[in-house]
């Protein structure tokens, strides 16, 4: 009877420690900070406290605590000097692991796994990353009938790209999505070509994932005219160039033809 009274205290001592995260998705953003978050039933003794850190896919050791500090030894190189956990909130039951700098090699699955002296438990997280598209780049490449909108731009993960006319209309667009960039973004090269005289259109791209929505207008207006004048303008002023080199070269030999009798006349 007595050892099934221990056996049953045992189990509500096992029963009584837990560990958990509060999300178990968490969206970090490229460049900043990531706080996983991670609880565990406390106890004021931290000397029997172990927190260990690790990805769940390939079991890389992400940060370590033992021992009452740090053990950084067996820590993955990709996470070196990016971790740390709220050393002062440990006794509270906060083994939170902040990680700095984030990038796309950050995303998957984490495991937060915490023993003491009241028990051991370990609890499952995702890491999602994200980064926000750029300011888009415009540039506009003329024919002699068409025109060629372009914007170009890079982010995480791929986008929805929507072109608009005048009237909020779909138009037909040509689209290159590279993720070729060196921080894992994907390059989104997007172009639209309108008729001439006239383009007015609207270039929009959506991230989803960190609710991001871009729209860039674009109006354009040729004038047949305009554009006339101008090039008659250009061959004036082309002529008036020419000559006015030849009146420079003719000005400067009569000038050297001159010096040698000068000279004599001195003499």
């Amino acid at each position: 009877m007595l050892w099934l009274l221990l056996c049953f205290a045992d189990a509500l001592v096992v029963a009584s420690f837990e560990v958990i995260v509060p999300d178990k998705h968490l969206l970090a953003i490229r460049g900043g900070s990531a706080v996983l978050g991670c609880e565990f039933t406390p106890d004021p003794d931290l000397s029997n406290l172990v927190v260990t850190w690790q990805r769940s896919e390939d079991s890389q050791v992400v940060h370590s605590f033992y021992y009452q500090q740090d053990q950084l030894k067996k820590q993955s190189p990709e996470f070196h000097n990016r971790t740390s956990l709220f050393i002062s909130e440990l006794h509270k039951g906060n083994a939170s692991l902040r990680i700095a700098e984030v990038s796309p090699k950050d995303a998957g699955l984490y495991l937060c796994i915490v023993s003491n002296a009241k028990g051991t438990g370990k609890a499952l997280m995702t890491v999602i990353y994200g980064a926000l598209y750029s300011e888009p780049r415009l540039s506009i490449h003329v024919n002699s009938t068409t025109v060629t909108v372009q914007f170009e731009t890079e982010g995480f993960p791929k986008p929805e790209v929507i072109w608009l006319d005048e009237h909020g209309q779909n138009l037909n667009y040509h689209l290159e999505l590279h993720d070729q960039t060196e921080d894992g973004l994907y390059l989104v090269k997007s172009s639209y070509e309108a008729q001439k005289p006239t383009v007015n259109v609207t270039f929009t791209l959506k991230n989803h994932l960190l609710n991001q929505n871009l729209q860039r207008p674009v109006f354009l207006s040729y004038d047949k005219d305009t554009t006339a004048n101008q090039g008659t303008i250009a061959l004036v002023l082309s002529v008036v160039c020419f000559f006015l080199v030849i009146a420079i070269i003719w000005f400067v030999r009569r000038r050297n033809k001159q010096k040698p009798s000068a000279v004599n006349h001195v003499n």
